[in-house]
């Protein structure tokens, strides 16, 4: 092989690894500008599906995703039928379910639980349960709500 056809060969071959990874960043970036758009953002069958994996969760509310250091995060509240703070197992049930509905990747997962039950206090704890979902990086969100890292270690 002369050394041109071997200077062209590795043109050709860095220009198809380029085009390669710039495709795969292709859908997230038509995510990105139809959120810019003011298109609505698909969170898949999230607010069906939670209640049908977790009975205990009434309703899903509030939807959000931005941007953050790592890619994109997401967040909900967590409506539940009771007070009483999260097990590890339901917690589990939950952001597996989120992690399998949500058509993009998750890079943080913000949860807030409440209750409608007007007798009991409005926050419904998650954080000894999210203490238990190793090896997931856990933070303290708001009063008794989570900020999860690390999905793809433990759901990936």
């Amino acid at each position: 092989m002369t050394p041109t056809v071997a200077v062209r060969r590795r043109a050709l071959l860095a220009t198809l690894a380029a085009a390669v990874v710039g495709l795969s960043g292709c859908g997230a970036l038509q995510a990105e500008l139809d959120q810019k758009r003011g298109k609505p953002i698909s969170f898949g069958d999230v607010e069906n599906a939670i209640p049908a994996a977790v009975p205990r969760v009434v309703r899903v509310e509030d939807p959000s995703r931005w941007t953050n250091g790592f890619g994109n995060a997401a967040g909900f509240t967590l409506v539940t039928d009771s007070a009483d703070p999260f097990t590890a197992e339901e917690l589990d049930d939950v952001v597996r379910t989120i992690w399998t509905e949500v058509p993009w990747d998750i890079s943080s997962l913000q949860l807030i639980a409440v209750t409608d039950d007007p007798a009991a206090p409005a926050g419904v704890d998650l954080r000894a349960a999210a203490a238990g979902l190793a090896p997931l990086g856990t933070t303290q969100a708001g009063q008794n709500g989570v900020t999860l890292t690390g999905l793809d270690a433990r759901y990936g």
